[in-house]
């Protein structure tokens, strides 16, 4: 049940260890074992992974961008989240997915994800801003920690796209293997589904990246252990 009703975020996000900051939803995702499969078992939904190659986002978080091998997933920020990024006790978040993306019929896709920030952690203007932020007080237990937290539930939305070629540059030099991974929902009806369309990524005359005409950045990560925040091990503040 959500601690916050009634009010809906759009944001990235991907599971990561306590005490991290959620960024995208990125962060995002959720499989098989061997990479390339998919499987529709009884004519069930399609089940699949796609190994993430760069994440990138906009830097007022509005936009954000999970590169794959084999799609590339545009989402659409929510400035209240957003702030968390530019918050300066950011680490303080633990962000969690609930759930694979689901991939519609159309290419759209969506996903459930959690943050929480434990009461222990917290200064009184902590609390103040995280409740401003739409998080509420509840009892968790999660991993190797128990007690009072505030927790926040949001959506993350976006569509799916084609994977276009990214630069080097703008890859990730990540310290393992990260996979976003997915279920493709099937129509009622049986009809195939719309195929995704080319990816809005494209570099402008200057070299910018851009998603639908807004510049994005890449996020940094891999090894970088002067890391003082990530997102299932991806650096995004030094």
């Amino acid at each position: 049940m959500n601690s916050n009703p009634g009010r809906k975020v759009n944001l990235l996000s991907l599971s990561t260890s306590a005490r991290r900051v959620f960024l995208v939803a990125c962060c995002a995702a959720l499989g098989l074992a061997q990479w390339g499969c998919a499987s529709a078992p009884d004519d069930g939904p399609v089940r699949g992974k796609d190994e993430i190659l760069s994440l990138l986002a906009s830097k007022d978080g509005r936009r954000i961008v999970i590169a794959g091998e084999k799609y590339h997933y545009v989402l659409v920020g929510d400035p209240a989240v957003a702030s968390l990024l530019r918050w300066e006790n950011r680490v303080k978040i633990t962000p969690a997915l609930t759930a694979e993306f689901k991939v519609a019929p159309d290419q759209s896709v969506e996903g459930q994800y959690v943050l929480m920030a434990y009461d222990a952690d917290l200064t009184p203007e902590d609390r103040r801003f995280l409740v401003a932020t739409g998080f509420a007080k509840t009892e968790v237990k999660y991993g190797d920690r128990t007690g009072t937290a505030l927790r926040y539930f949001g959506s993350i939305k976006g569509a799916r796209y084609l994977a276009g070629p990214i630069r080097k540059t703008d890859a990730v030099d990540f310290s393992r293997t990260h996979y976003l991974h997915y279920v493709e929902l099937r129509t009622i009806s049986g009809d195939a589904a719309a195929k995704p369309a080319a990816t809005p990524l494209a570099y402008g005359p200057d070299g910018t990246l851009l998603a639908g005409g807004v510049p994005v950045f890449r996020v940094e990560g891999g090894t970088d252990i002067s890391c003082r925040a990530s997102v299932m091990g991806f650096c995004l503040y030094r």
